[in-house]
């Protein structure tokens, strides 16, 4: 077998996870398996921007010529990928995500339907098998380690393949290695159908100090929702602060200490391999000396995606919830919206309708001091498709109405004829 492993420790001083990562691929080198292991923290790999370059300029594959190409390659031809990391916050730490962000260029833009979804289509024909290997945190939970594994399965499903496992350090490093070498009928089982979770109700704020998790900076999608909550905050006569972009990975402790100094926080984000992007994580990781600190502010998220359905973003809000219960800080709530990606092209007239939910959502949280449930759950619609629709959904995504853009903008680039490439065959 090739198998790829993906060691996303951030941390040299954590010599215990990388000394069970070096003794796993010993012992499957020494059973005859060829195995390539990337210490990603010594690599030369930027953070994903969102550009869509590598769908829309350079097929299949990311514009920059970072080392993510190397570690694509090797994840594409080989049969096992282990995805690697000690959890920091909850969740694997933020090197590790910023590879799999870097991971994209593995499937096409297009959609295809899959479990009743919509999800992207492959790029290829051959993907690995998937593990998910973690190292506890002092205060890591039984809930912890199900949220990170139902949403590490959703990207292995969006990847065209299945969790097969979800273990820890604490598990025997035999025991890893025999279900990395065994092919299991099932995958690490998810619920698709996660209900909303409520927030909280606090004292109505006078201040809102708000994080945009965008890769594109201020050129997002992501600004747009959350400047739509701050107008009818302040319409309502609260103050909001100037919005904090966490593309600036150079600000973060100037950014941490802002979180701190909060009254009120929302951190908006898209959708990235099915949870937050690692700008996203990173400014997680920031904020971890202030865990359980007391008069941490009240937080919030305004998450949106390319996909229709709000479904795929339960899972990561279950993650969300938890985080804030981490730090201390009473939960507001998730407003997501699928079918967020063209927002920053459209026209306030065709943003109207989502333009005034956000408005009254902002104005909500500065009168009453909550997002009404009844509001957030309207704003998330479809949160899946019914069934019986689920066969005009697929005759949907087959029709070149859906590839326009995509189709337009590789043509305008000269690449269309290299839609369907997969450079890294071989």
């Amino acid at each position: 077998m090739k198998i790829t492993i993906m060691n996303g420790n951030s941390n040299p001083q954590n010599g215990e996870f990388d000394a069970y990562v070096a003794r796993l691929a010993a012992k499957l080198t020494g059973e005859g398996h060829t195995v390539t292991a990337f210490t990603l923290r010594d690599l030369d790999i930027k953070f994903c921007t969102g550009c869509f370059g590598c769908w829309m300029k350079t097929p299949g594959q990311c514009v920059v010529k970072d080392a993510s190409h190397d570690v694509c390659r090797a994840v594409i031809n080989g049969d096992f990928l282990l995805w690697a990391a000690p959890l920091r916050m909850g969740f694997p730490d933020a090197t590790l995500k910023k590879m799999m962000d870097k991971s994209i260029p593995l499937i096409h833009p297009y959609f295809v339907v899959d479990h009743g979804e919509a999800h992207h289509r492959p790029r290829y024909d051959h993907y690995p098998r998937i593990g998910l290997l973690t190292q506890k945190e002092a205060d890591t939970d039984a809930e912890d380690l199900r949220i990170v594994g139902d949403i590490f399965s959703r990207t292995a499903l969006n990847m065209k393949s299945r969790l097969e496992f979800a273990f820890t350090t604490e598990e025997p490093m035999d025991a890893v290695a025999r279900a990395i070498v065994t092919q299991t009928a099932a995958g690490v089982p998810f619920d698709h159908r996660l209900p909303p979770l409520p927030g909280a109700r606090i004292t109505p704020p006078d201040t809102l100090t708000l994080f945009n998790g965008s890769p594109r900076g201020a050129k997002g999608n992501t600004p747009v929702m959350l400047a739509q909550v701050a107008k009818g905050f302040a319409a309502a006569g609260g103050a909001v602060a100037e919005t904090l972009h966490l593309v600036r990975q150079n600000s973060l402790t100037d950014y941490r200490d802002a979180f701190a100094a909060a009254e009120a926080v929302l951190v908006g984000f898209p959708l990235y391999t099915d949870a937050m992007p690692g700008i996203v994580k990173t400014f997680i990781e920031a904020l971890e000396p202030l865990r359980g600190r007391s008069g941490n502010p009240a937080l919030g998220f305004v998450m949106q995606s390319g996909f229709p359905e709000s479904t795929h973003l339960r899972h990561v809000e279950r993650y969300l919830a938890k985080l804030a219960a981490r730090l201390g800080s009473p939960y507001l709530g998730a407003l997501i919206k699928g079918n967020g990606e063209g927002i920053r092209l459209m026209t306030d007239t065709m943003n109207r309708k989502l333009f005034d939910q956000l408005i009254a959502l902002g104005r909500s949280l500065r009168t009453t001091g909550q997002f009404p449930p009844d509001a957030v759950q309207k704003l998330a619609k479809p949160e899946r498709y019914p069934a019986y629709l689920i066969p005009v959904f697929k005759l949907l995504v087959k029709m070149p109405l859906l590839s326009m853009y995509w189709d337009n903008q590789l043509k305008a680039n000269g690449v269309y004829e290299q839609r369907f490439a997969q450079p890294f065959v071989g």
